[in-house]
């Protein structure tokens, strides 16, 4: 089945690095669609954060100023749309005002993929809502690209982060799709002291997929998504995919450590699934 990927822009300086990622994306998977959407402030959310009172004037700048950003956006989304190959992908253009995790829940379900920027140091609540929402409410893939490095092709050395548990094997099944333009497949699997040596996960073979394992011992001397972007790196991979956790239903605060270190972290194309 054709895929759809959504692709949320939200700062224009970063704009062109989530379109080009949901370029090379929709190349990999054999998308038809990409949707480009910019999601715009409403002025009483500043009030509820802020528990000023909304006066007319304050909501027509804040309406104003938001109206700017998307214009902006799609300026960057439109000059970006006519070098997307092949031609045959549609690229759509949508902008709407709402919450944020009301907005990616809504379009997210409707997605076979959601690419969107990694949080970063300045992060605004708006992109915290909307990667919270994508992760954790619509049940899909998510493609999470890093802010600061220019954009670059990516997924032909793809490494996967493995652990013998549903939300890991979601991810696996989505990266399957991304995988068949691979050169090569790098598995990385974490193991304890004294636990049994992991295997290739059967998932590859079964789908005809060959990759080489790598076991990195699980110390505590270090975080865990630090010794898997390490590793990832030292392979040359452009891509990694990884298994999404919370541990509690207020995930902000207790997201799994691999995940929280993602979030934060990664410096490559990221693919994850809860």
């Amino acid at each position: 089945m054709p895929n759809v990927i959504l692709a949320v822009v939200e700062l224009p300086d970063v704009a062109s690095r989530v379109l080009a990622a949901a370029g090379c994306l929709a190349q990999l998977t054999g998308a038809v669609r990409i949707n480009g959407l910019a999601i715009r402030l409403p002025p009483i959310e500043t009030v509820i954060r802020t528990e000023e009172i909304l006066s007319e004037k304050a909501e027509r700048r804040i309406r104003t100023e938001e109206r700017q950003r998307a214009d902006r956006l799609k300026g960057i989304f439109d000059a970006w749309a006519v070098t997307v190959t092949p031609q045959t992908v549609v690229t759509t253009w949508h902008d709407v005002e709402d919450r944020a995790d009301k907005v990616v829940s809504e379009w997210g379900r409707r997605a076979d993929f959601i690419v969107l920027k990694r949080p970063w140091q300045h992060t605004s609540e708006t992109e915290r809502q909307a990667i919270h929402a994508a992760l954790f409410e619509t049940d899909r893939p998510i493609l999470m690209v890093p802010p600061d490095r220019p954009p670059t092709s990516f997924g032909k050395r793809v490494a996967i982060a493995w652990r013998q548990d549903s939300r890991t094997l979601k991810a696996m099944l989505a990266a399957l799709r991304c995988l068949q333009g691979a050169e090569h497949i790098d598995v990385l699997a974490g193991v304890r002291n004294g636990a049994p040596q992991p295997r290739l996960p059967e998932i590859l073979e079964e789908h005809g997929i060959k990759a080489d394992l790598h076991v990195l011992p699980v110390t505590g001397d270090r975080v865990f998504g630090e010794v898997l972007l390490t590793k990832a790196h030292a392979l040359g991979s452009d891509m990694l995919v990884v298994g999404a956790f919370a541990r509690h239903p207020i995930r902000s605060l207790l997201l799994g450590g691999v995940t929280r270190h993602m979030l934060t972290h990664a410096d490559l194309p990221v693919l994850m699934r809860h």
